[in-house]
């Protein structure tokens, strides 16, 4: 009797998303996700090219799960009130997964994530285009620039530990935050 195939990529990349929050995502290896799903680890490139594959689409699969709660979100929303959704929904999803969310702040580590680079590009892109805001233009640039900013720079640090505050107390800090960065926008209300 021939033993039935029970791996699928589905599986690799829960398994290799467990993994990684129960260990960090530097201890991720191909021979520990291969350990952790008791197969060999050649079974696994049935899946993945290399470490870096793997680490892509897990980034991927992240950013295409907060791409569709930011949609869910965002229907019926517009103008400023959509940047704000945007940003608050874009951070709970990166401290729901904090184990993940280094993927999508470290430039070192998104330059090599291809895939995962491109679709936070596009994630970012469909919100400032949906609100009909041109990144073209130097008002726009600066504009866009500035929320990135701060938006990923108030995530990397409140998930790094460099707020020490009470949660209400860095909720509020966020809030604050986004809005002084989204009251520089001119072209929306």
């Amino acid at each position: 009797m021939v033993k039935r195939r029970t791996l699928t990529r589905e599986k690799v990349l829960d398994q290799a998303n467990e993994l990684i929050a129960d260990q960090g995502l530097n201890q991720l290896t191909i021979r520990a996700l291969a350990t952790k799903l008791s197969v060999r680890p050649q079974s696994i490139y049935n899946y993945v090219n290399s470490l870096n594959d793997l680490l892509d689409q897990v980034g991927l699969r992240f950013v295409n799960e907060l791409n569709d709660a930011l949609m869910r979100r965002l229907v019926g929303v517009s103008g400023k009130e959509a940047l704000f959704v945007f940003a608050r929904e874009f951070r709970r999803g990166c401290k729901q997964q904090d184990y993940l969310a280094p993927l999508l702040m470290n430039p070192d580590d998104l330059r090599h994530l291809e895939r995962t680079h491109i679709a936070l590009i596009d994630l970012y892109k469909q919100m400032f285009t949906s609100l009909h805001l041109d990144e073209k233009g130097a008002t726009g640039l600066v504009e866009s620039t500035l929320y990135r900013s701060a938006l990923f720079g108030f995530i990397v640090q409140e998930i790094g530990g460099f707020i020490r505050l009470p949660e209400a107390q860095i909720d509020e800090r966020f809030e604050r935050t986004m809005q002084l960065a989204i009251d520089q926008f001119t072209t929306i209300d």
